[in-house]
């Protein structure tokens, strides 16, 4: 386990103002309670939640079938009032992609909430959450010693092949 920042800012849109939240471990109450329980109960339409290739993920399982993996880690960031803006689930022991015998992050999971969706909800809540979840498995990557190394699979859009091409991932 590595040592999380104590606070991370993101931006809220509405008030045009970066906000404190922290980054923190994600348990299955924590996700039952402020994800699989609050995410989709928003007005977007059943339309654009089936387009929305993560609707479908129980997070309260994930975390649970996975918590007691060291090589795994389950990170979220939270408001100062308590609500979980975005996810991210990785393993510590993955074999890099494009370098042939060396270490990297896998990302198996992360999603932003769909509130902060601004192709679901308009305008969206807060922006930078899915950056800050990504550079977390970076920053572990680089603490473990492999360079910073991370690779995942990307859901089959190009909004986001684009956000992690932007990120600068290949």
């Amino acid at each position: 386990m590595f040592d999380l920042p104590k606070e991370v800012h993101i931006y809220n849109v509405a008030k045009n103002v970066h906000v404190k939240a922290r980054l923190v471990r994600l348990s299955r109450e924590l996700a039952a309670k402020e994800i699989d329980g609050t995410w989709w109960n928003l007005p977007a339409s059943k339309s654009a939640r089936k387009e929305e290739g993560d609707n479908h993920w129980l997070w309260r399982k994930i975390v649970g079938s996975n918590h007691a993996k060291l090589t795994w880690e389950a990170l979220a960031i939270q408001t100062s009032s308590g609500s979980i803006e975005g996810a991210i689930t990785y393993r510590i022991d993955a074999q890099s992609r494009l370098q042939s015998g060396e270490g990297a992050v896998y990302v198996d999971r992360i999603a932003t909430a769909p509130r902060n969706r601004p192709w679901v909800v308009e305008p969206p809540k807060y922006q930078g959450i899915g950056s800050i979840l990504l550079l977390a498995a970076v920053r572990h990557s680089y603490l473990l010693g492999l360079g910073g190394r991370v690779w995942l699979n990307s859901l089959p859009s190009e909004r986001t092949r684009k956000f992690y091409r932007d990120r600068g991932l290949r």
